[in-house]
């Protein structure tokens, strides 16, 4: 049975946390500013945020999918806890990690 890397998803969970920080920083600056360049560079650090938010999706929807039958929509598995496991919506397998023990 294949399985999938949990360094995929960590990245998607690092990608995702850095771009709701980014957001965050750029809602922050927006908040407090009152000068043209800090409300320039919230500007910036807001549009530069959907840079990880689209590669955390492409991890999603490229890595992250069921190793048995590929399914794209319905079986992803972001989990981080390696005491439990998805099965896929579409062809019922389990969906395991590769530091997971097979059953």
């Amino acid at each position: 049975m294949e399985r999938l890397k949990r360094k995929h998803a960590r990245i998607f969970w690092g990608l995702t946390g850095t771009f709701l920080g980014m957001e965050g920083l750029g809602w922050c600056l927006r908040t407090v500013g009152g000068s043209p360049w800090l409300l320039e560079l919230s500007s910036w650090i807001g549009i530069l945020g959907f840079l990880p938010f689209f590669a955390s999706c492409w991890v999603w929807r490229c890595r992250l999918r069921c190793p048995n039958c590929r399914d794209r929509g319905r079986s992803s598995s972001v989990r981080l806890n390696r005491l439990k496991t998805d099965s896929c919506k579409s062809c019922g397998s389990p969906i395991l990690f590769d530091d997971q023990m097979g059953e």
